[in-house]
């Protein structure tokens, strides 16, 4: 699974972009998914300085094809106020998506859990969900479909 409890991150204080990168970093190295947390802080910050990965107000979907990354993998974070997100388009953000992907399965699983995370993103229900979630369950019920799509 792309998505385990573990990896869900709930009412999460922190002021800005670069420290939930440094958060999804240190939970992806103490869970086995990385190797080294400062070189995937550095493939994110270097994603997001190509093109920010807020997706729209209130989402965004930081990403890394990374030789650190031991297996695919998505975090969720849902922050507690939305925080700047340096977008160019001024996007706060509260809801974050992070795929973590291995260098070899760029092409293939990176854009697989994108479109899939992405297509569901744009579904007014599946936006108007994210608003209602309380806990960790709520998350994976509401990521089943993007699962099931990935497979």
């Amino acid at each position: 699974m792309l998505l385990q409890e573990n990896q869900i991150f709930l009412d999460i204080e922190l002021s800005n972009r670069d420290d939930v990168l440094d958060l999804i970093s240190s939970k992806a190295q103490e869970l086995g998914v990385i190797q080294d947390k400062e070189t995937l802080v550095q493939d994110l910050i270097s994603r997001e300085n190509k093109y920010s990965t807020a997706f729209q107000e209130g989402i965004a979907i930081p990403h890394a094809k990374s030789e650190t990354v031991n297996k695919a993998a998505l975090f969720f974070i849902k922050m507690n106020q939305k925080i700047d997100w340096n977008s160019p388009d001024q996007f706060k953000v509260r809801f974050i998506f992070a795929i973590l992907v291995p260098t070899e399965e760029a092409g293939t699983r990176h854009l697989q859990i994108l479109s899939a995370l992405a297509g569901n993103l744009m579904e007014e229900d599946f936006q108007e969900s994210l608003s209602t979630i309380e806990t960790k369950e709520d998350v994976m019920n509401l990521l089943k479909s993007v699962e099931k799509e990935v497979v």
